[in-house]
């Protein structure tokens, strides 16, 4: 094997391990402190919902699919923290960058993540309106709709400091997401 053929298979394995995506690292439309971009996404029953019905919360929102590996392998912890979170104050959320709803339930029944998810098939938010180009990717939204911070890749979110983080957030003092931001 050539050295630059050697050199470019090791990039694309570094590349897998760190997300799934077109580019690395990814640089996305929303600007922190600004009001996130109004979302339409498509329930897994086909109906079309705007994502500012989660306002009045602190929202986790993690972008994800199926096929990708780091988005499956964090489901759970997701599932955890959305367990964790006080519901009147948080809301967890997911938006699946699959095709097929039914993928993506039988998916989300197979390991048990009851939390709420939607679909971005033809990736009209996920590209289009985000700019994002990796995966996993969570944004943190105010009660108010503004972005607080994201994390673009595989993150453990019932670690005590990320709860931690977030119940700061809440309260106002955004600084523990944007250690997180910076992992």
């Amino acid at each position: 094997m050539k050295t630059h053929q050697w050199v470019a298979g090791l990039v694309v394995v570094l590349l897998m391990l760190g997300g799934c995506g077109k580019a690395a690292p990814p640089t996305d439309k929303v600007v922190l402190d600004e009001p996130f971009p109004s979302l339409k996404v498509t329930s897994l029953d086909g109906e079309v919902l705007p994502l500012s019905a989660a306002r009045g919360k602190l929202v986790v929102l993690n972008i994800w699919a199926t096929w990708c590996g780091p988005c499956r392998k964090e489901l759970p912890s997701l599932q955890r923290l959305s367990q964790t979170l006080d519901a009147r104050r948080f809301e967890v959320l997911g938006v699946a960058l699959d095709e097929d709803a039914h993928v993506v339930r039988e998916y989300l029944i197979d390991k048990g993540v009851i939390y709420p998810n939607w679909l971005d098939p033809a990736l009209k938010a996920a590209d289009d309106v985000l700019g994002i180009t990796a995966y996993p990717y969570t944004f943190f939204i105010s009660p108010e709709g503004r972005l607080l911070g994201r994390v673009v890749g595989l993150a453990e979110w019932d670690d005590p400091k990320v709860i931690h983080a977030l119940e700061a957030a809440y309260r106002g003092d955004t600084s523990g997401l944007a250690a997180l931001s910076r992992r």
